[in-house]
């Protein structure tokens, strides 16, 4: 007869994917092209965000006057950031090599998470370290909605008038639901979110829902935004420091972090619209 003191302990469940968010709709991540942009970051000028396309009349009588000819597109660029995550190794003991191995997972599964907030609304100062601002802020703002479907036609013409090409639509995941019951996405290559234009849909767990100089959520109102491509660089290496520097022999705890280096940029534009939620009509909200 087999004694029991107690549950076994045994490897956990294989964990679940990240969830849909921006490292499905981005390029990227992607290395970063050289060492030095890790600490440095990226710039670049891109090709697509200047609209230059004109008519040009070649009937009679002859032409006279000059064509018209446009500036090179602004420079895009991507400051570095660090995504760190951190376990401490509490009343079960695990060995050195288990516990690197549990926070570099952790890494691995909220790295999108971290990633998308520095898109949307940065970080406020923490720990001594200066705000992280972020890449939606001082989006321009195309005013409020009174439903989600309005709130989609908005930000698509404003991707049309400015000539945007690979454009995405940015909501936080509640807003799936409104989407749906509106029937505003379809599911396109690779299974993304994308709308009857063919305009990517990203929904993310790190998006807070705030608006371009901060605006609240409020119990019936949220913001949503549409971008040109973002653009995501990220060191492949989650650097984690030896195990037994980081052990406290005064408690024999091991609390260790892991950290990665990104990089974000946004190209050709950011547009903001304020949504008012409602279920008040299938098909019509």
């Amino acid at each position: 007869m087999a004694l029991f003191n107690g549950p076994t302990l045994i490897e956990p469940p294989t964990p679940p994917p990240p969830p849909y968010g921006i490292f499905n709709v981005a390029l990227g991540p992607m290395p970063f092209p050289q060492t030095e942009a890790q600490g440095g970051g990226v710039i670049y000028v891109p090709d697509s965000c200047v609209e230059d396309v004109f008519l040009y009349d070649l009937t009679c009588p002859p032409v006279t006057g000059s064509k018209t000819f446009s500036p090179i597109d602004t420079a895009v660029s991507g400051s570095p950031f660090a995504v760190i995550t951190s376990y401490t190794c509490g009343s079960i003991g695990y060995s050195f090599d288990e516990v690197e191995r549990r926070v570099r997972l952790r890494a691995q599964l909220f790295a999108q998470r971290a990633v998308e907030r520095r898109v949307w609304q940065g970080q406020a100062p923490n720990q001594g370290q200066g705000p992280i601002v972020g890449l939606f802020r001082n989006a321009t703002n195309l005013g409020a909605a009174l439903c989600i479907t309005e709130g989609f036609r908005l930000l698509e013409q404003a991707l049309a008038d400015n000539g945007i090409m690979g454009g995405t639509i940015f909501a936080r995941s509640g807003m799936g639901p409104y989407m749906a019951q509106s029937h505003l996405y379809e599911y396109g290559t690779g299974g993304r979110l994308v709308t009857c234009n063919g305009t990517r849909i990203c929904l993310g767990q790190g998006f807070d829902g705030t608006g371009p100089t901060g605006q609240a959520v409020t119990a019936t109102t949220e913001w949503i935004y549409a971008s040109g491509r973002v653009l995501i660089w990220q060191d492949p290496e989650i650097f984690v420091p030896p195990q037994g520097q980081t052990l406290n022999r005064a408690t024999n705890q091991v609390t260790t972090v892991a950290e990665q280096i990104y990089a974000a940029a946004v190209e050709c534009g950011v547009w903001a619209v304020e949504v008012t939620r409602t279920c008040a009509t299938t098909g019509a909200t």
